[in-house]
């Protein structure tokens, strides 16, 4: 029964966006894609599920233990080892039912990463805004500008742009946690991978309708579509972070009670999104942060709910890295490079030179462009994303970008970590659970 599992991949009409798998479908990716044998393995979605769980958590002791490396890459690695670039025991794209699991991991880092977001005072620090802006802009024009001279047009440049701008939230909270950081840097890149990660879900949503258009830049109905799901999701975000707040205050300092009340919350933040076809990434990004901002009285107790975003965030990496195909690495190892690499030295110039009108050290700049390096399951998401579109991004540009972030990956989790340990920030030895950044605004 896996196969039970496979998707309807009817192509969605311009302009609409199609609920289907996380990942990328091989019918809109490189032949490379394509599974070789049948994946006979027959087990219940809750079988597979406790499988990835136990072989995650042991892959990601051992890389933790017996190499020094981040728990999340040994997650990564696991994944590999059985997916389709190993030995192929699951197949990530025939199983709709991931979703499942990959989701509410999401929801949960997403609003842990906007619940711990860095204020001054009640308020987000203007620096951050700026050295964000800054980042994606040049990162915008930067990418788009390369792809379109590579051959793939304006709409596939936007997309692929798009989705270098964000970080793996995921790979940043897991690495912060596993390390112990905590300081200005840390709060720095936290407020950083949340700010970006509203503009590339927010673009990505914008720019689909060209990419359902077949790369034509010609304006459609699409567009006003798009534009009405950015500003539903984050109607949607602000309404849940509102009902929290009025939630917690009623329900007191209960923690059990505020602890389920938003786990409830952040469920019906990822599936609301999904049954009005739209992606869940921005209203829970919304969530969070507008938690963090209406929570005036502080009456949402500082709850952590990082033990339940554990459970699903190792399964997720796990699939994350059973989706991911070795293969493309050399197939398109020229364009992703050059993606990868212009992704990174467009942040790095933009952080540098807007770091110094700011106060913000060389230093520091490029440990914080260094530590902005992961892709990950946020990334495939946004790929899936245009998977079920008439048009699609085509085997070439899927293969690059697939291609980097198998990259970015598998050394992204390493980038992080030796940047937080650069900043002096990290604590490698007895690593405190469920430590996060505390309040306050980003040190010059």
């Amino acid at each position: 029964m896996l196969q039970a599992f496979a998707p309807d991949i009817t192509p969605a009409p311009a302009g609409r966006r199609q609920t289907g798998p996380v990942f990328p479908h091989p019918d809109q990716a490189p032949a490379a894609f394509m599974p070789t044998q049948l994946y006979a393995f027959e087990a219940s979605p809750l079988l597979l599920f406790g499988l990835l769980l136990l072989g995650g958590l042991a892959s990601g002791e051992i890389s933790r233990r017996a190499f020094g490396l981040p728990r999340t890459t040994g997650f990564v690695l696991f994944g590999v080892l059985i997916g389709n670039s190993g030995l192929r025991w699951i197949d990530p794209y025939i199983l709709d039912a991931a979703q499942f699991f990959i989701y509410p991991g999401i929801g949960l880092i997403l609003f842990e990463l906007g619940h711990h977001f860095p204020l001054t005072g009640r308020r987000i620090d203007r620096r951050l805004v700026l050295l964000s802006l800054a980042e994606t802009s040049t990162v915008f024009a930067t990418i788009t500008t390369l792809m379109y001279l590579l051959g793939f047009g304006l709409a596939g440049g936007l997309f692929a742009a798009a989705i270098a701008a964000s970080t793996s939230p995921a790979i940043t909270i897991a690495t912060t946690r596993d390390s112990g950081a905590d300081g200005p840097f840390t709060r720095r890149l936290f407020g950083l991978v949340a700010l970006n990660g509203c503009v590339a879900f927010a673009a990505v949503s914008v720019i689909l309708p060209m990419l359902a258009a077949s790369g034509t830049t010609e304006l459609t109905p699409g567009y006003a579509t798009a534009a009405g799901h950015v500003l539903l999701s984050v109607l949607l975000g602000a309404g849940l972070a509102l009902t929290a707040c009025a939630a917690a205050r009623r329900l007191g300092p209960q923690v059990e009670h505020q602890h389920l009340m938003l786990l409830g919350l952040i469920v019906v933040g990822t599936g609301l999104p999904l049954t009005l076809e739209m992606s869940p990434l921005l209203t829970l990004l919304t969530f969070g942060i507008g938690t963090r901002i209406a929570d005036r009285h502080k009456a949402v107790l500082a709850i952590r709910i990082s033990s339940d975003a554990r459970v699903f965030l190792v399964v997720t990496f796990v699939l994350a890295g059973a989706a991911l195909e070795i293969g493309l690495l050399a197939e398109y190892a020229a364009t992703a490079t050059a993606y990868a690499l212009t992704r990174f030295g467009a942040r790095w110039a933009a952080l540098h030179l807007m770091g110094r009108r700011l106060g913000i050290t060389a230093r520091e700049s490029r440990f914080t462009a260094i530590g902005l390096l992961p892709m990950s399951s946020v990334a495939l998401v946004l790929l899936g994303d245009a998977g079920p579109l008439e048009g699609g991004v085509g085997p070439a540009l899927s293969g690059t970008l697939m291609g980097a972030i198998v990259l970015m990956q598998l050394i992204g989790p390493l980038c992080t970590q030796a940047a937080l340990i650069a900043a002096g920030e990290a604590r490698l030895g007895g690593i405190p659970a469920a430590r996060h950044p505390a309040d306050g605004a980003p040190s010059r």
